[in-house]
């Protein structure tokens, strides 16, 4: 598996600032989320005030259908995360930036949009982050790789398998220790 160590992950997060997709890619790390799942976050699954989110659908690009919403991968996939704090400052932030503009934050709004507010087509995210790697002569890593860069932050932190685990929506813990025993 390709991985970024943690100099490397903390570069690309310096790097990204101000740029476009910084909110896709920071929340990315900071959650763990699959492409899919990010992109078919909407509002009504986030609770800022109890720093909670869920994760109950995806969306995805399927040719001669456009963007199509579906259900997460597994049962274990759907799956409640507590927000750090610095995740729900993004979350914040974002949503006030949204609002701002006057797009919608409430009911079936998504979280991540481009700026006129449709739902953010998951190819041009991985396209944009595999540009923004070449551009700024990082390692070799695929968007998904950002999940597991969360996950090896959270494990090097010492935080117990079982959370990561379930955090991350394996379907049993076996998955993560195997992918993340290096850490």
């Amino acid at each position: 598996m390709e991985m970024w160590d943690i100099p490397t992950i903390k570069d690309f997060i310096d790097l990204c600032h101000n740029r476009q997709y910084e909110e896709v890619f920071r929340f990315a790390i900071h959650t763990g989320l699959r492409r899919s799942e990010i992109c078919g976050l909407k509002w009504e699954s986030v609770d800022l005030i109890d720093g909670r989110l869920r994760v109950e659908r995806t969306l995805h690009s399927i040719n001669g259908q456009g963007l199509v919403e579906g259900l997460p991968k597994t049962k274990r996939s759907r799956r409640n995360i507590p927000l750090a704090p610095e995740t729900s400052n993004l979350l914040h932030s974002i949503k006030g930036g949204q609002l701002n503009k006057g797009l919608p934050t409430s009911g079936g709004a998504y979280v991540f949009t481009r700026p006129n507010g449709l739902p953010l087509v998951p190819q041009e995210v991985t396209k944009a982050f595999t540009g923004f790697v070449r551009e700024n002569n990082l390692p070799h890593l695929t968007f998904h790789g950002l999940r597991h860069a969360n996950a090896t932050l959270q494990m090097a932190a010492g935080i117990n398998p079982n959370v990561v685990s379930e955090g991350l929506g394996h379907s049993n813990i076996s998955i993560t220790l195997d992918l993340y025993s290096h850490v």
